[in-house]
């Protein structure tokens, strides 16, 4: 019992640094004048590592199967308009990690609740904002979803 409430304190606080840094690179690239998904990505990059204890880029993956390890965060620009109004930009950041579990008689509960039997607790984190420069980002992927 003590083993999983340790576990679950660090996979609570990667929880939390995720979120912080996703936060941040969204607000950054929305206070940004001409953001770029490359500058993002580098953000990110940095804040993930500050924020997240023992953090690894290779336990980062973007593809919704978790198949791509090692992959860069999804940045994504689009761009909207409010009942015919002005064209607006947002900034999404989203990220998937792969959390370890530092033990491995836990493992078995972690792949249950995350139903994935990787081994790893898998956490997500997702941001969007409204991108103030009235310009474009130069790699606008089309209109936002609904």
């Amino acid at each position: 019992m003590i083993l999983a409430i340790v576990q679950f304190a660090f996979v609570l606080e990667t929880q939390m640094g995720l979120t912080n840094a996703v936060r941040e690179a969204a607000r950054r690239a929305a206070a940004d004048p001409s953001p770029t998904t490359s500058g993002v990505d580098a953000q990110l990059d940095a804040l993930l590592a500050a924020n997240i204890q023992g953090y690894e880029a290779s336990r980062v993956w973007t593809a919704a199967d978790g198949t791509e390890y090692g992959a860069s965060p999804a940045v994504t620009f689009c761009s909207y308009s409010v009942a015919g109004g002005p064209v607006n930009y947002r900034a999404t950041v989203y990220v998937a990690y792969k959390n370890p579990v530092f033990f491995p008689m836990l493992s078995w509960a972690t792949d249950l609740l995350d139903r994935k039997s990787n081994g790893t607790w898998d956490l997500t984190a997702e941001a969007s904002m409204r991108i103030e420069a009235d310009t474009a980002p130069p790699d606008v992927s089309g209109p936002c979803p609904p």
